[in-house]
């Protein structure tokens, strides 16, 4: 029996230390499961947006951030940008398209301050008809 593609599993998940404890806690923020890469990407870029915009609301898309919220940022990489960044890349979307189409899983690791959030895409098998 041969195999082909048939499913994406899609999550999106939060993992620090549980302050006190030294222990690990991992939170999954959202899951989807599609049979579409194209969908599988559009659910983790909406996924990647709604992360970025509660770390870091962008002023231009956010209505409720006043300029007076808003802080100077804080010396280091700015993980917010790199996923906007990441979001807003056609080529590398076209490329993460492919490699997903290939059966190849795709995560996108962004560590915060005291977090690390983790996107992924795993691609699943059916039996061929």
């Amino acid at each position: 029996m041969s195999w082909q593609p048939g499913s994406y599993r899609c999550e999106a998940v939060a993992e620090g230390l549980v302050y006190g404890t030294g222990e690990t806690a991992r939170y999954i923020l959202g899951a989807f499961r599609t049979i579409s890469p194209v969908l599988a990407l559009r659910w983790l870029g909406g996924q990647a947006l709604w992360i970025v915009d509660r770390l870091d609301p962008d002023p231009a898309r956010s209505a409720w951030v006043q300029p007076s919220m808003r802080l100077p940022g804080a010396p280091g990489p700015d993980h917010s940008v790199e996923l906007r960044a990441w979001y807003q890349d056609r080529d590398g979307q076209r490329a993460a398209h492919a490699h997903l189409k290939n059966g190849n899983p795709l995560l996108v690791v962004v560590p915060d301050g005291d977090c690390t959030y983790t996107l992924s895409v795993r691609p699943g098998t059916r039996p061929a008809g």
